[in-house]
């Protein structure tokens, strides 16, 4: 990959040494400085090391109105294995109430949510019966779980088409178990949610193949449940249905095994595990556990010029480790910075632009029309870099990973491996625009 905004920081530099009156430092560039004795120098050669650490936050999956089935499993970051369960909801109806009512078939009907990874290959999957319903209006978490019987009520084997596209999987159940459902509803044993639940306990979602790909279950569709086709039993035969959402109560359990990966020997917070030892790449995901830590050892020693008169611009330029943008396996839209302590948790948000009045977030861009994949976040920390210049800031570490407001099941799925400064390609880059006199 090839370095991204290259020409832009080009003319970054070149704006810098003619605006810097206006940008950077407010010391620099003032009216009893001749404009004419001032030059520009671009440093791209400050240390920088990173580390690979654990992410421990969880979050609620209850509240995400998708269901994540499948698993990913590489040798960087482990395999991660996503499993979904939801309550089967009551629904009014009048099978009771019409004469001559003759059941047709009962169908688990799921539309398309998103995918991420291998969909050119056949995914199945395979629904079970919970042992329990759950609980209503509980907070489920990522980390949650329910027990299910072993063998699956139903399975189907389909290609989940890919990015930007929807369909709907429909998965008959047994005539037999339609039968015994339909006959209740008629006489109105099922009548109820609390019915409902001791008769359908509830689904869990599971996939019964290897392949790398995550499939997304939309429960918040109009289309979503289990929907009952009947008839009547009148002159044309009129037929009919009734659908009992799924997903009133629901959740998505995410786990990570990092055996025989890279990252295994990480296990506690405060462990940190140096770029070298896997491959000169470190890892971000929120679904599989990991955040990247960055350190800049020696930027409080760093050796000012001559007739130094302060900072223009400061970028930490941090690369992907990507080959091909149509995989559908994009990395995060958007990373954060934050400092951090020896327990590498989340300590405050780091500043961003000359100002310093918003965060440091950046998203992921890229050279669509490149023959070789330009792609690359950003950062523009100028005053914070800035400050620990002038000793007005303490040089500390850096946590680098998904802002919190961002997280949802979607973005979670999403990984990266960024490459640190060793990398032959990707690198990561802290590069600096310094105003000095001649």
């Amino acid at each position: 990959m090839r370095s991204l905004f290259r020409s832009g920081l080009l003319l970054t530099v070149a704006g810098a040494s003619l605006l810097s009156c206006l940008s950077g430092d407010p010391d620099v560039g003032q009216s009893v400085i001749d404009p004419y004795q001032l030059q520009t120098q671009l440093v791209d050669s400050i240390t920088v090391k990173t580390y690979t650490v654990i992410e421990p936050d969880s979050f609620v999956t209850a509240t995400d109105s998708s269901l994540l089935i499948g698993q990913w499993a590489d040798t960087q970051t482990g395999k991660l294995q996503a499993k979904g369960y939801a309550s089967v909801d009551y629904a009014a109806h009048t099978l009771s109430d019409q004469s001559g009512v003759r059941f047709d078939s009962l169908v688990l009907e799921l539309p398309y949510s998103f995918s991420y990874g291998d969909t050119t290959k056949a995914f199945t999957l395979q629904v079970h019966t919970l042992q329990e319903p759950l609980t209503a209006g509980a907070t489920y978490y990522n980390y949650n779980s329910a027990v299910y019987q072993a063998t699956p009520l139903v399975s189907k084997s389909f290609v989940a088409l890919g990015r930007g596209e929807t369909r709907q999987i429909r998965m008959r159940l047994s005539d037999a178990l339609g039968q015994a459902f339909f006959a209740k509803l008629v006489s109105k044993e099922i009548n109820d949610t609390e019915t409902m639940w001791a008769y359908w306990k509830g689904f869990a979602f599971t996939n019964g193949t290897t392949d790398n790909v995550i499939w997304g279950i939309n429960t918040g569709s109009e289309k979503t449940g289990l929907r009952l086709y009947y008839h009547l039993n009148d002159m044309e035969k009129t037929s009919s249905s009734v659908r009992f959402p799924i997903g009133g109560t629901h959740f998505t359990q995410l786990t990570n095994d990092a055996t025989g990966s890279a990252v295994q020997s990480l296990k506690y917070k405060p462990q940190v595990l140096p770029s070298a030892a896997t491959g000169h790449q470190t890892a971000i995901g929120v679904g599989v556990g990991f955040r990247t830590r960055i350190e800049f050892p020696y930027l409080s020693q760093f050796a000012k010029p001559d007739a130094y008169l302060g900072l223009n611009l400061a970028q930490l330029q941090v690369s992907p480790v990507r080959k091909v943008l149509y995989d559908n396996t994009p990395p995060p839209d958007q990373l954060a910075l934050y400092e951090t302590n020896s327990q590498n948790e989340l300590v405050s948000t780091v500043p961003a632009l000359a100002t310093g009045t918003t965060s440091a977030v950046a998203g992921y861009e890229y050279l669509p029309n490149e023959l070789e994949l330009s792609d690359m976040y950003v950062f523009d920390i100028t005053k914070y870099i800035g400050d620990i210049l002038k000793g007005d800031a303490v040089n500390r570490p850096l946590i680098l990973t998904v802002p919190a407001s961002t997280v949802s099941l979607k973005t979670a799925l999403r990984r990266v491996m960024i490459g640190d400064q060793e990398l032959s390609t990707d690198r990561i880059r802290l590069r600096i625009v310094l105003t000095s006199g001649l």
